[in-house]
């Protein structure tokens, strides 16, 4: 079966790891790259064309190919979001093989669900939406332009547009997070959020001893 015609915006490591599980893992083929003309003047990445956002349509026609938008900070992906659209361009969803996830889910346009991410039946996900290893629990909703990575969400929970949620994060169930808040790796949030919030944990401290002083401690 003849591969769909795909463009991905963004030439970072992200973009990278998107066109090889688009490859390897969906019915697209990547046949160029796209950015603006101010954060690049290259015309190849990944040995493919890379054209100026600002012209993209020129070089390729946008009844003749989707797009994804492989950018990790949320207001720039909304921002080209809102222009693709305008172009004219038909944005793409891709759902990994090895994610867990069930028929009535809901999702918008331009939705990454990554390898290990496991999302239980009555959730709906907006536009935008980038989601790297997450367990999303039941009747759960989560806005436009959303980032969350390797977190979990318990049932009934609204993660409002624009929000972002770190690496062992977790929220509980019935709780909203407010628009545009950032949830820092391994926090927990037990309560609804106000929108503009920003929540972190002091994280691990290092030890005044050496990792050779424990090691001898285990051989006397």
């Amino acid at each position: 079966m003849e591969k769909k015609k795909l463009v991905i915006y963004g030439i970072g490591r992200f973009a990278e790891y998107v066109q090889y599980v688009l490859e390897e893992d969906s019915p697209y083929e990547v046949i160029a790259f796209s950015i603006e003309k101010s954060y690049s003047e290259a015309t190849e990445f990944n040995q493919l064309p890379l054209y100026a956002f600002e012209n993209l349509d020129d070089h390729i026609p946008s009844d003749s190919v989707s797009l994804f938008i492989a950018v990790g900070q949320n207001e720039v992906r909304k921002r080209i979001f809102r222009q693709c659209l305008h172009k004219g361009f038909t944005l793409a969803n891709y759902i990994s093989s090895k994610a867990q996830t069930w028929p009535n889910l809901k999702i918008g346009q331009n939705c990454f669900i990554g390898e290990g991410s496991t999302i239980q039946p009555y959730v709906e996900i907006g536009n935008g939406c980038i989601l790297f290893a997450a367990n999303i629990g039941h009747h759960s909703r989560i806005g436009n332009h959303v980032l969350v990575s390797a977190m979990t969400l318990g049932g009934n929970v609204l993660i409002e547009d624009n929000c972002f949620l770190g690496m062992n994060s977790t929220v509980a169930q019935n709780v909203k997070v407010g628009e545009n808040s950032i949830i820092g790796m391994g926090c927990s949030i037990s309560r609804n959020t106000a929108p503009n919030s920003v929540y972190s944990n002091k994280g691990t401290s290092m030890r005044k001893v050496s990792s050779e002083d424990v090691s001898k401690r285990f051989l006397r």
